[in-house]
């Protein structure tokens, strides 16, 4: 016998003390129906409902169904929907059906357009309405949407297996529920990943779907288990995707409803069902996927550095917030110099650090078209002359170029002056020793190296000017992203300079699509820039050219960095087959990388090589040079492949080894989204913020 009691709430969201990211959020978002099945665990069932309750701000109708449940939770739950009116239903089972009937009693009384069943031992966080009815409606073929938890099978982060079951992931004693929410959702980048399976302590489920394909199978699984692996195979069978909403967390406390026995019992007998029902490849399929799945792994991989970037935030609000930091960047095309300061000053304002960019007003135009959706505050100043007076009541400026360091050294003469720093990302001498750097023992010998630097020296004025920058204001702080500057920096003018750590945007930069490990075609990227020699556009575009007439069509080839005019301009070979994307934006290099399998820099050096690290982010296979910094993330036939890009032959070997040697293109893609997760922007930020400060 089952009865129905009409109640309703008005509730309003309690937001937690911290700041939380409602990037992702629709303010738009339709009503939704919540199915929460109940059969006693009290303790549970008050926190799930107390959640639900406070962070549920999307209009929503609570459907409780008490499966039999005895005396207390029985009477709990009748007390608490008689406390909310007009939008909770209580729906009554004298005896429990089991869970399977429940959700479908549920089902049968959902009127909206999203339905939502979870389980009475979850706790939900901030906007997790809003964000998975986003993802259910970001694309007409989802019909199923799951959020991630710390325990929900493919869903789990950071880990999903543990010493073979399936992964609990306990949270630390000092982290609550709501800040690991908080975390996620700030720092996700909405890919949506499409699964076959999706857990179902957390299902929603489109009005559309239920319409297709009716309720759960109460034959074949009563009880439960299996009967949300049985609807999504129903679903996609019918043409639906499942999708994941990479910005909500849900806690998953795995309810004494069942014992653990009862739970495994269960679990194998709807394996059985399952195979006979659908067949036993269609699931093995499935579970390879989820498995194998690059954008998956690499959600759990950030996962697991999510509370070590958060520690680093913490502990920089603690100590240093309400500081005013301005980075004088005049530039007006993006950059990869522009972009680490970029990242790094939003990591800044979220340390509570009050970061800002300085940029010239004749910039303007060209900059906020490069970085049309920036949000960091940008000072324009019409002069460099009016620079130290809008920079005077900061705590700190920090200069990004050697002709930015003439601008603010009137500045460090005043009294009570700011804090002065020389972001150093390149040694920026060796810009203008183009001739001798196409020598392959200029980068082997730091003896010849000052030598050659005592020549331009005396040879070339800009030379000169990059060089006395380094002199110009002597208590400057140097600060510099690897060791290979740092040790340029004291061996050339024996002035200390302080390592913060290589650092790429790991919030923009992830595998986006599934790439298999035999694509056709392999997809090759590279950045083209003509307007230095050092970045070795002629060497690149003369491999690229070779690889393609050697491979034809079973190899894509795309370049960034120039347009079409400045290729022809630098007279570079353009007599093959290939895409041009121009100079790109962050977010579209992204979008790229997400679809490609090999990157390729083939500049004579590089300080760092920001461009290989987000490549390698994305899961690329990538060839970075032996001269510089790229030791400080790349390991040769770990991570990448290095080598000495001052020889052709070099160059196109380790293409031709990446496109012929699946195995090592494999590893390579592996072992950089695996390795490249430790390099976290809010790392170096803390560790300039250190030497602003506390030194």
């Amino acid at each position: 016998m089952s009865t129905s009691v009409e109640f309703s709430t008005n509730p309003a969201i309690q937001l937690p003390h911290y700041q939380l990211n409602t990037a992702g959020v629709s303010t738009t978002a339709q009503a939704v129906d919540v199915i929460v099945c109940v059969h006693n665990a009290l303790a549970d069932v008050q926190q799930c409902l107390s959640s639900v309750r406070q962070y549920s701000s999307v209009p929503y109708r609570l459907i409780l169904v008490d499966d039999g449940s005895q005396a207390e939770t029985a009477a709990f739950l009748q007390q608490d929907a008689a406390q909310h009116v007009e939008n909770t239903l209580l729906i009554r089972n004298e005896q429990a059906r089991g869970y399977t009937c429940a959700a479908n009693q549920g089902l049968q009384a959902s009127q909206h357009a999203h339905v939502i069943l979870l389980n009475s031992d979850t706790i939900v966080t901030a906007f997790w309405l809003e964000r998975l009815t986003a993802c259910a409606d970001s694309d007409t073929s989802i019909g199923l949407v799951g959020p991630l938890s710390n325990t929900a099978s493919w869903q789990s982060i950071p880990n999903i297996e543990d010493h073979g079951d399936w992964a609990t992931n306990p949270l630390p004693v000092d982290f609550t529920v709501a800040q690991m929410g908080a975390r996620v959702g700030a720092t996700a980048a909405r890919l949506y990943p499409r699964i076959p399976f999706l857990n179902g302590f957390c299902l929603l489920i489109k009005r559309a779907v239920l319409e297709a394909l009716g309720y759960f199978d109460e034959e074949n699984f009563a009880k439960g288990y299996g009967e949300e692996n049985d609807y999504c195979l129903r679903a996609r069978a019918a043409g639906w995707q499942l999708a994941v909403a990479d910005d909500v967390y849900i806690y998953h406390a795995q309810s004494r409803s069942y014992s653990h026995d009862r739970r495994k019992q269960l679990s194998d007998r709807a394996g059985v069902v399952l195979a006979q029902k659908h067949g036993q490849a269609i699931i093995d399929a499935g579970v390879s996927f989820c498995l194998h799945s690059r954008v998956l792994h690499s959600i759990r991989l950030r996962a697991q550095y999510l509370l070590e970037r958060w520690h680093y935030v913490a502990q920089a609000q603690y100590r240093w917030s309400g500081k005013r930091i301005v980075f004088v960047l005049p530039v007006m095309e993006v950059g990869g110099g522009a972009n680490v300061v970029i990242t790094e000053a939003r990591v800044l304002r979220r340390m509570g650090i009050d970061a800002q960019i300085l940029n010239f007003e004749h910039h303007r135009e060209t900059f906020e078209r490069s970085y049309p959706d920036l949000d960091v505050p940008v000072i324009y100043s019409p002069t460099d002359f009016g620079i130290p007076d809008l920079c005077q009541d900061f705590d700190a400026v920090v200069a990004t170029a050697n002709y930015s360091i003439d601008w603010i050294a009137p500045l460090a003469e005043r009294p009570n002056a700011p804090k002065i720093a020389y972001y150093i990302q390149d040694f920026e001498p060796y810009f203008y020793v183009d001739k001798a750097a196409r020598s392959r023992r200029f980068w082997q010998s730091a003896w010849l190296r000052r030598r050659w630097a005592s020549y331009y020296f005396r040879r070339h004025p800009e030379f000169r000017r990059a060089w006395l920058s380094y002199l110009r204001i002597p208590q400057a702080t140097f600060v510099t992203k690897t060791e290979w500057t740092q040790q340029e920096v004291e061996r050339q003018l024996a002035r200390p300079c302080h390592v913060i750590g290589a650092a790429v945007d790991l919030d923009l930069f992830w595998p986006r699509t599934e790439r298999p490990a035999e694509p056709e075609p392999v997809v090759i990227t590279a950045m083209v820039r003509p307007s230095s020699i050092r970045r070795g556009a002629l060497r690149t575009m003369q491999v690229l050219r070779a690889i393609q007439q050697q491979y034809g069509e079973r190899v894509r080839i795309v370049i960034f960095g120039a347009n079409d005019a400045e290729l022809t301009a630098a007279g570079l070979p353009q007599d093959f087959t290939f895409e041009n994307r121009g100079v790109c934006p962050p977010q579209t290099i992204a979008e790229l990388f997400g679809q490609a399998d090999i990157f390729v820099d083939f500049s004579t050096f590089q300080a760092m090589g920001l461009t290989a690290m987000e490549a390698m982010a994305c899961g690329l296979a990538v060839v970075v040079p032996q001269f510089g910094g790229t030791n400080s993330f790349a390991c040769h036939e770990n991570n990448a492949l290095v080598i000495d890009t001052t020889s052709y032959p070099a160059c196109y070997n380790a293409v031709q080894r990446l496109l012929t040697d699946s195995a090592l293109r494999v590893s390579l893609m592996t072992q950089a989204r695996q390795q490249i997760v430790r390099f976290a922007p809010e790392r170096a930020a803390y560790h300039l913020l250190a030497q602003l400060f506390s030194v």
